[in-house]
């Protein structure tokens, strides 16, 4: 178990053995500015980034594999230039923190007949590794600084995304619900819907909805005469959605809608129209979304500029290639 343990822990960001390529191929698949990034690495990458994004750690098949690849490469790219960035504003790896780490994994995994073949090895990767990652987690929120707002330039915001900061409208409805199996023929669906029109016939009669709701719905409101209570517009099935559209509160539907439980009598209670905040109860929620945008682009922007900056030189055609 200790052995499966190890494997599962070390092949996350390590292993040479990932894909149909990383035994292949040899050289780069990217060189940055000089340095080679190795094919072994990049399918390194993207085994990790499959087990994060895909079902059972398998990517897609065919074009969708090749565009996976493609993604993956891009983002290893981004991760080297900023740890290019890192090292160029002078920062530094926490050592005594990897350090630490290291030394964990010697004495939980030293005595595993792969560690003490290729121990020195899987240490030198795994001190690369744990560099990067610190370097990371130190430059990562350098470049995404949320800026200070200038004057005027929340309030703009807040006028330019104003659907950002409107209550939607809120309705108010009940219902009574009579169901009929989805298994059932069209025979027993005319019948619900005549059992419908008599509830219906009673309640314009006189009888009130809550106490029909009570005596007849199978929907868990019926306790409460049906009533919904308060939600957002267009949270209803499509179907009820479109029959309350139509109606001003107090008034029933004057057909049943029929649904996928069964069919449903439905009347408009209250409606809510939506509210649009004013700016200063908003200003601190204008201003986080304000800079959080503000931030993205900006992040964006930098990883474009270190593009720019950068001598990439990509092996394109190898990411085009399908596993036998």
């Amino acid at each position: 178990m200790r052995s499966h343990s190890f494997l599962a822990v070390y092949c996350g960001f390590i292993c040479a053995v990932l894909s149909p390529f990383s035994l292949a191929a040899e050289g780069a698949l990217v060189v940055i500015n000089g340095d080679p990034v190795s094919y072994a690495e990049y399918e390194q990458f993207a085994y990790a980034e499959a087990r994060q994004t895909f079902y059972h750690g398998s990517p897609p098949e065919g074009e969708q594999f090749i565009e996976f690849r493609k993604t993956a490469a891009d983002k290893l790219i981004d991760r080297k230039l900023k740890v290019i960035e890192a090292r160029r504003r002078g920062l530094q790896p926490d050592h005594e923190k990897i350090d630490a780490q290291l030394a964990s994994y010697a004495q939980q995994y030293g005595q595993e007949e792969r560690w003490q073949s290729e121990g020195e090895a899987m240490l030198a990767r795994l001190r690369a590794y744990f560099e990067e990652e610190s370097l990371l987690a130190q430059i990562e929120p350098m470049l995404r600084e949320a800026p200070v707002p200038a004057d005027g330039e929340v309030e703009a915001y807040y006028r330019d995304n104003i659907e950002k900061f409107t209550e939607p409208e809120k309705i108010r409805a009940s219902v009574i619900l009579l169901t009929v199996p989805a298994w059932s023929d069209e025979s027993a669906w005319d019948a619900a819907r005549e059992d419908a029109a008599a509830i219906a016939a009673s309640i314009r009669d006189g009888k009130p909805f809550a106490e029909a709701a009570r005596q007849h719905s199978a929907d868990p409101t019926a306790a409460n005469g049906g009533d919904m209570g308060f939600m957002h517009a267009g949270s209803l099935n499509h179907s009820v959605q479109a029959a309350v559209n139509e109606l001003e509160p107090g008034e029933m539907a004057d057909d049943p809608v029929t649904v996928l439980e069964g069919v449903v009598l439905v009347r408009l209670d209250e409606r809510k129209a939506a509210t649009v905040h004013d700016f200063e109860n908003v200003r601190e929620r204008a201003t986080g979304l304000w800079q959080r945008e503000a931030s993205e682009k900006a992040f964006a922007a930098t990883l474009a500029r270190l593009r720019d900056d950068t001598d990439i030189q990509l092996d394109e055609e190898y990411l085009q290639t399908l596993p036998n």
